[in-house]
C-alpha cells in the first residue's frame, strides 16, 4: 500500500487483505487439477483462500493456512517433508524479500502480490539475481485494499515456477 495520499496512514503489521478483483483474474492462469496442496502464508482475513476456494471449486487439493495474529507464524512453520505444490499469498510489504526466500524452501511454485516497483531497487538488486521471476501478471486495474479507493501504485502477480501455469513464461497484463 502506498502512502501516496496525504492522509493514508499504514495499516498494522501492514494488514491489507487481498481484493477479489485483484486475486480472481490471476486464479484463472493456475492449472489447479496439477495441484495437490497449498499454502496461503499470511491469509489476514482468508479473502484470498476464499478466492482459491472458488477457484477450485470441487478438486481434491488441500489448503493449509498461517497467520500471525492468530498464532502460526509462517517464519516458525514446519511444512511437511514433501513440501507445498504452490505458495501463494498477499505478503506484509515490509517482509516480502523474507517470504519469497522461504517460500522458495518450502514450495514448488510460489505466486506473490507486490507493488511492481518492487523489482526497482539497488537493495534487492542481488536478490533478483538470484530469484527472477518466471512470470509476471500485471494488474491493469489498480485494487482498493481498504475499500476506500487506490492507490497511486501498480500491482502485479509475481510468479516463480513454470508447470502450473496456462502461460508460457512471460510479462502479462490482467
Amino acid at each position: 500500500m502506498s502512502r501516496a495520499k496525504a492522509k493514508s496512514l499504514r495499516n498494522p503489521a501492514d494488514f491489507y487483505p487481498t481484493p477479489p478483483t485483484a486475486s480472481m483474474p490471476f486464479l484463472k492462469r493456475i492449472k489447479f487439477e496439477l495441484l495437490q496442496t497449498i499454502l496461503e502464508p499470511a491469509a489476514g482475513d482468508w479473502a484470498l483462500v476464499d478466492c482459491i476456494k472458488d477457484a477450485i471449486a470441487a478438486k481434491p487439493i488441500s489448503i493449509a493456512t498461517c497467520e500471525i495474529r492468530e498464532g502460526t507464524d509462517y517464519f516458525e512453520f514446519q511444512p511437511p517433508a514433501n513440501n507445498f505444490d504452490l505458495i501463494i499469498t498477499n505478503p506484509p510489504y515490509s517482509l516480502a524479500q523474507e517470504f519469497i526466500e522461504k517460500a522458495h524452501i518450502d514450495a514448488k511454485t510460489i505466486c506473490m502480490l507486490l507493488r511492481l516497483n518492487y523489482l526497482g531497487s539497488q537493495k534487492r538488486r542481488t536478490f533478483w539475481q538470484m530469484y527472477p521471476p518466471t512470470h509476471l501478471y500485471v494488474l491493469s486495474k489498480r485494487p482498493s485494499f481498504t475499500g476506500n479507493g487506490t492507490d497511486c501504485t501498480e500491482y502485479a502477480w509475481f510468479c516463480w515456477g513454470e508447470d502450473i501455469f496456462r502461460d508460457v513464461p512471460g510479462i502479462y497484463v490482467l
